[in-house]
């Protein structure tokens, strides 16, 4: 078969999980290569190594060009993948292009590891959401095989076979309509102004969620604080273990209202922004892509203003999620009631973290289509 485009995968990895499997992720990524191309006489350009700045560079080149209808993304998920920041931003970066494009077949999981969380009905997190709602390819049994097997290379050749059934039924594919949710009842396509505008009411909204977000993490702050120093006193009238014990078990009884109220702005936030993403990118592209008018001019200078704003405000709050994160380390080892709770409170700071993710890529966007109007 002849392809359109020069077909490129996108390999997402943690460096410990190929160590640990003595580099068998990095060749299975190879072996797939050569299949593809046995198959399709078609070169598979594989970027594997993030390290080197081409891997960047033909990333974001491909990203804006609309992916071109041939580029893979394929995720080699983990246990260790979904605790790595980068991952998790890399895959929630692509969910978004691929979806404002009609191309999600374009991300392709490979379990690699067991992950028991893809099999919960409905995950709290986000990202292991992305990949459960993906038909993603199973190698936890696969992985155990000799490489040099007949069942390897056929599972091997599988998947090579599915990315060129992929790559002909991505073809011809038009971009869906860009539809925010302030559009559902309108009855008439809206047009670039309503776009913008269905967009720019959105925002708030998630910046109020991250303000409340902000408020309940405060609260839980000062809660332990006081716990803290009731720790000290207890330590100095000599209350031992037992002391410690009675105050995180009043530590966790307190802490379950607020950590619950955590937990569900930070589904909220992500969920919500998730959503939009796509839309947000499709405004964007449709600006690249038809330019600014005259008379348009002052409204897409709002829209990307206040794309920014929000975002550059949120990031405050981000780097605050990160610290709070961070300061969870010790409370986990007071009692082991307090441990459910301190692994909901890092899921949801994870959830506003990775919301970044999809706010800076908007304003990389922004900037550069900002930056051709302002050299045309």
């Amino acid at each position: 078969m002849t392809i359109n485009g020069d077909p490129a995968g996108f390999w997402s990895y943690t460096h410990r999980d190929d160590e640990i499997e003595d580099g068998r992720i990095r060749r299975l990524a190879r072996k797939i290569a050569n299949e593809f191309e046995g198959i399709t006489a078609e070169e598979l350009d594989v970027f594997i190594d993030k390290k080197d700045i081409k891997w960047g560079d033909e990333w974001r080149k491909r990203i804006d060009s609309a992916l071109s209808g041939v580029m893979f993304f394929m995720p080699i998920v983990t246990p260790r993948f979904f605790k790595s920041e980068e991952c998790r931003r890399e895959i929630l970066t692509f969910a978004g292009h691929a979806k404002s494009l009609g191309l999600e077949e374009l991300l392709l999981p490979i379990l690699y590891f067991n992950v028991p969380q893809l099999k919960e009905p409905d995950p709290s997190d986000e990202v292991v959401a992305l990949v459960a709602q993906r038909q993603y390819e199973d190698w936890t049994k696969l992985r155990l095989e000799d490489e040099d097997s007949p069942e390897y290379r056929k599972a091997v050749s599988r998947l090579a076979t599915r990315l060129v059934e992929i790559l002909e039924r991505t073809a011809d594919i038009e971009p869906p309509p860009v539809i925010l949710a302030d559009d559902a009842d309108i009855d008439d396509e809206p047009g670039m102004l309503e776009l913008m505008a269905g967009a720019e009411s959105a925002l708030p909204s998630w910046a109020d969620v991250v303000e409340q977000f902000g408020d309940t993490a405060s609260k839980i702050g000062e809660r332990l604080v006081l716990a803290d120093a009731e720790v000290k006193a207890s330590d100095a009238r000599g209350g031992g273990f037992a002391g410690r014990l009675r105050i995180a078990h009043a530590l966790a009884e307190d802490l379950k209202e607020p950590v619950d109220k955590m937990g569900q702005l930070g589904h909220q936030y992500s969920a919500d922004l998730l959503a939009v993403d796509p839309g947000i990118l499709g405004i964007i592209r449709l600006i690249e892509a038809e330019g600014i008018s005259e008379e348009n001019e002052a409204q897409t200078a709002e829209f990307f203003n206040t794309v920014k704003t929000t975002a550059d405000q949120i990031r405050g709050m981000v780097q605050s999620a990160r610290e709070t994160s961070e300061s969870l380390n010790g409370i986990s080892s007071l009692s082991k009631s307090m441990r459910p709770l301190v692994r909901k409170m890092r899921a949801s700071l994870q959830q506003i973290v990775d919301g970044q993710a999809v706010l800076d890529e908007w304003e990389r966007r922004i900037d550069e289509v900002s930056g051709m109007s302002e050299g045309a």
